[in-house]
């Protein structure tokens, strides 16, 4: 019996689009898993067609969030968890790198500061 996997197919075929607008325009997208009613046949079939690439990047905060790179450069696998560790949010990102994993300004203005001062402090 062949399995229905028009969802999946559908989606394999945005990522292709996403990825050529990423490499042409320089465009990211990000294709949120909730908003497709995907089988359990269909969740199966995209996780072994993207695969899983060499780069993972964890990032802590209140909730957990973790991104994968896929068996193809500049699609990442995305799982966003709540405090209690349950997940909240599944999604494909189309990028050079995830967004959120990025360092933001605020926070490398930060890390100036912290650092000139633990500079300080060690040299007296």
């Amino acid at each position: 019996m062949q399995t229905n996997l028009t969802n999946a197919i559908f989606i394999i075929n945005e990522i292709k689009h996403a990825l050529v607008e990423l490499k042409n325009e320089k465009k990211t997208r990000t294709i949120n898993l909730s908003n497709f009613p995907l089988s359990y046949d269909e969740a199966k079939f995209l996780d072994e067609f993207l695969g899983r690439g060499s780069v993972k990047i964890i990032y802590e905060s209140e909730g957990l969030t973790v991104w994968q790179e896929t068996k193809f450069p500049g699609v990442w696998w995305g799982e966003y968890r709540n405090s209690s560790g349950k997940i909240i949010l599944r999604t494909i990102e189309i990028t050079r790198f995830p967004e959120l994993a990025m360092s933001q300004l605020e926070d490398i203005e930060e890390g100036i500061s912290d650092l000139e001062r633990a500079i300080s402090e060690f040299v007296g």
